[in-house]
């Protein structure tokens, strides 16, 4: 098992709370292996502000689209990080483009479209008209009428472009950073992501065969808790059990990157699962929830034969701090999400299929997507499940969770699933930009 250490607790007692630094008067992060999350980071609309600048508009990587929807000069996307609006656009020589959807005139949003394809963008309050590279090229009236009003002489429209970001891709992955600190995209990934993306998305031609969006009532923060936590997935999710999809008892793991900020939980297909899902009952001993005896009626629902050959059942890259590339299964799905203050997050879905698909694995793809969806169970029941964790929390000011699943103390990946290690790594590394004191 590949151990790797970041954060030392040497002498430190981690059952008994202690305060390690405060961004602001009111919030103390309890302990520095960060098994204990304060839970005003959740409510409190000042964090919350705080996130906008220091996460999504500081030193971090967020993704915008897949190349493939943007094949053509032309075509657009827009997106958000965090709280702003995004255009990512192909220009004429085939590179990608992104910059704040405001005009540089007033700050009014130019495009008001989720995607399509233009030549230029057009403000549709003065007009002001900008390249598909952000740069303004037209002023209506610049000159005034009749030698009256007009742009004054040193006016200079160089001066006045959109505002650009900058943009670096990854197995056709678009990010974008606002940030000059930020460091490259491949070293704030890690080799851990970039052979994911290249197992998922490069040995085939990516093509996207659905949208679904989702509102949930929960903070963005609860969603990467969330999608870091494999503790949950045969609990909540406890068809997937009945169904033979994800068991407790399979292999599987953690494995992150240098700073602990973006996880790949997988678990793989084992001959023996099946005689070790025998012994499930004493694992959910005293809970009253499982009943060895459901079975599908139809097990050809949910046991359609993987594209690939490496046996990874499952498999979910989290990417600080939003986006997340799954594999549930044959179910292949870029997810972001869209902070829309700190009770609410919008769970945006894109579906991926490949060109090279077999009609058998197209129709495969759609069967098992139904379990992942906000329509199906999975997304269902995490909805719900971070819409009562929100409300519960905020019962709770003051006091703060507790993340011991898998051990305390240090970060580091793991050859098992039972574990909420990952979610600290997280944290750990939202405590620093924030700018907490440790």
């Amino acid at each position: 098992m590949n151990q790797k250490k970041t954060t030392h607790l040497e002498g430190i007692d981690l059952n008994t709370p202690r305060s390690i630094g405060n961004s602001k008067p009111g919030v103390k992060w309890p302990t520095s292996d960060f098994s204990r999350v304060p839970y005003e980071i959740f409510f409190e609309q000042k964090y919350y502000n705080q996130e906008m600048e220091k996460i999504f508009l500081g030193p971090t990587w967020n993704y915008l689209a897949h190349s493939c929807e943007i094949p053509n000069e032309g075509d657009f996307v827009t997106n958000w990080i965090g709280d702003t609006n995004v255009i990512v656009n192909r220009a004429t020589n085939g590179e990608i483009h992104a910059f704040k959807n405001s005009c540089s005139h007033r700050g009014t949003r130019i495009v008001d479209e989720i995607r399509g394809n233009s030549t230029r963008h057009v403000c549709p309050y003065h007009l002001w008209t900008f390249n598909l590279e952000g740069n303004l090229t037209n002023v209506p009236l610049e000159k005034g009428v009749k030698d009256k009003g007009g742009m004054p002489p040193c006016f200079n429209k160089e001066s006045h472009n959109l505002n650009k970001l900058r943009v670096e891709t990854v197995g056709g992955m678009i990010f974008a950073t606002f940030s000059e600190e930020t460091e490259p995209l491949a070293d704030y990934l890690g080799p851990h992501c970039q052979s994911q993306i290249a197992r998922l998305l490069g040995q085939r031609t990516p093509k996207v065969t659905g949208y679904m969006r989702q509102m949930i009532a929960g903070n963005w923060k609860l969603y990467n808790e969330n999608v870091r936590d494999p503790y949950h997935a045969s609990l909540l999710h406890l068809f997937q059990v009945s169904f033979g999809i994800q068991q407790p008892t399979m292999k599987g793991g953690i494995k992150m990157d240098k700073d602990s900020k973006n996880t790949w939980n997988h678990s793989i297909i084992s001959d023996d699962d099946t005689e070790s899902n025998n012994d499930l009952s004493e694992a959910y001993d005293g809970t009253g929830k499982y009943d060895p005896n459901i079975k599908l009626a139809d097990p050809s629902l949910a046991h359609v034969p993987l594209d690939l050959d490496d046996g990874y059942k499952t498999t979910l890259l989290s990417m600080f701090p939003t986006s997340v590339l799954a594999q549930v299964d044959n179910t292949y799905a870029i997810r972001h999400l869209r902070p829309k203050g700190p009770g609410k997050v919008e769970l945006n879905i894109t579906y991926l299929g490949f060109e090279e698909d077999t009609e058998e694995q197209a129709f495969g793809k759609k069967l098992t997507a139904n379990f992942i969806g906000p329509s199906g169970y999975i997304s269902m029941e995490d909805g719900e499940a971070l819409r009562l964790e929100q409300d519960g929390l905020k019962m709770r000011t003051g006091d703060h969770s507790v993340l011991e699943m898998g051990g305390i103390g240090e970060i580091a990946d793991t050859d098992y699933l039972s574990q909420e290690i990952s979610i600290r790594g997280f944290w750990s590394y939202y405590h620093k930009l924030m700018g907490f004191e440790v």
